[in-house]
């Protein structure tokens, strides 16, 4: 059975009360640095993009399957909607995941078997 992302597309009321609609558009990465990955959505018209440390995802999957391309959608989708909600600035200091935040996620979508 395939996964299907559940963070492919979203909606969320923020801290300011206006309703933003999220939808994924395309995945990348950089080549330079640690090879971040990089994963663009639409949120409210407007392109947004999240990134997760190419060194941490390394660490997270040594010892443990891969993630999917799924799976890192919806760890995306699910940071970027927690930021949207919390009322943050969609930039690339509140938009990048590493280590810790990498960890809790994956835990929190149940990516940890």
């Amino acid at each position: 059975m395939t996964y299907e992302p559940i963070y492919a597309r979203f909606a969320t009321v923020g801290s300011d009360g206006v309703r933003r609609e999220a939808e994924f558009v395309r995945a990348g990465f950089l080549a330079q640095g640690d090879r971040p990955e990089l994963f663009f959505f639409r949120v409210n018209g407007e392109e947004t993009v999240i990134g997760i440390s190419g060194g941490s995802l390394a660490r997270f999957e040594s010892g443990r399957p891969r993630l999917t391309r799924e799976q890192k959608i919806d760890v995306a989708g699910r940071w970027l909607k927690r930021q949207m909600e919390a009322g943050l600035p969609l930039d690339s200091r509140s938009l990048y995941i590493q280590d810790d935040e990498l960890a809790y996620l994956a835990n929190e979508l149940d990516f940890t078997q």
